[in-house]
């Protein structure tokens, strides 16, 4: 499986005004994000279930997940991950002051298990995972899958400083 990336400059750390610039990696998702139609679809490829019932089961499976999450509970489904909820303010200076008011908002947040995180060094070829500079691509020097991926305006960045937890 090859990622494309891009070379952006950026401060090193964001949070120090005037921080030296340095150049970091930016990876780039080709084409449009895949939806629940298409996930079915390539799971019934492997299964006996019609496309129906994988989409019914997934939609299910959404509505419990929030449900569970609603109730205080945090999620792990193996080799998937752990679902949990968390709460964003501004904080106060002593403890007696923080209410249910003082919560912004919440979020969920996800942690993958050890068998779903990508990493570049993998024992299975299908899930090794190859980093191609942007550059390289589009000078045709080399192909992503079949070669019928392209980049898209529609694709999303993202880099590997991006909290995974939101």
């Amino acid at each position: 499986m090859s990622v494309i990336f891009r070379t952006v400059e950026r401060p090193s750390d964001p949070r120090v005004e005037n921080s030296p610039k340095k150049y970091f990696p930016q990876l780039i998702t080709l084409g449009q994000s895949v939806d629940l139609a298409f996930i079915a679809q390539k799971m019934q490829d492997r299964s006996s279930l019609s496309i129906g019932d994988i989409k019914s089961t997934m939609q299910n499976f959404v509505e419990k997940l929030k449900e569970q999450l609603l109730e205080g509970k945090t999620v792990n489904i193996a080799g998937l991950g752990v679902f949990m909820l968390a709460a964003k303010s501004k904080g106060e200076e002593k403890a007696d002051d923080i209410t249910a008011k003082s919560v912004e908002s919440v979020r969920i947040c996800f942690q993958a298990n050890r068998e779903l995180k990508i990493t570049k060094v993998a024992t299975r070829a299908g899930e090794r995972l190859d980093l191609v500079s942007l550059d390289d691509y589009l000078k045709g020097k080399v192909t992503i899958g079949d070669g019928s991926d392209k980049p898209s305006g529609g694709g999303s960045v993202g880099d590997e400083n991006d909290n995974p937890l939101g």
